[in-house]
């Protein structure tokens, strides 16, 4: 598979991500209008939420590249390749889900009440 071929098939990959992206992205937001609310547990999920796009796409260009580059050099098998690389895509995985779970449980302190007049 020759250069363009590979770039039109990451152009793919990225497009069929586009949702779950644009829907990170969103989170992103989200989180970024709560931060007066609750700074530390946003920081938290914004981190967690770059690394699940960075994520995202550095496995996208992975998969799209090494596969070849491996196979070209005869350095290992195409099964253990997978194998590894599948292991890698889902240890990396565990640290922006972790990092969202974190998020999910931190410590939020209770609002404010609204103070109520002596009249009742």
């Amino acid at each position: 598979m020759d250069t363009s071929d590979k770039l039109f098939e990451l152009v793919r990959t990225l497009l069929q991500q586009l949702p779950s992206l644009l829907t990170l992205l969103v989170c992103i937001l989200f989180a970024a209008i709560r931060w007066k609310r609750h700074p530390r547990i946003s920081l938290v999920l914004i981190i967690g939420l770059v690394l699940l796009i960075l994520h995202s796409l550095f496995f996208a260009v992975a998969y799209n590249w090494v596969p070849g580059w491996l196979r070209e050099s005869d350095w290992v098998s195409v099964p253990t390749m997978l194998t590894a690389m599948g292991f890698i895509y889902n240890a990396a995985l565990s640290v922006p889900l972790a990092l969202l779970l974190i998020a999910i449980f931190m410590q939020r302190n209770p609002a404010a009440k609204p103070a109520q007049n002596a009249a009742g």
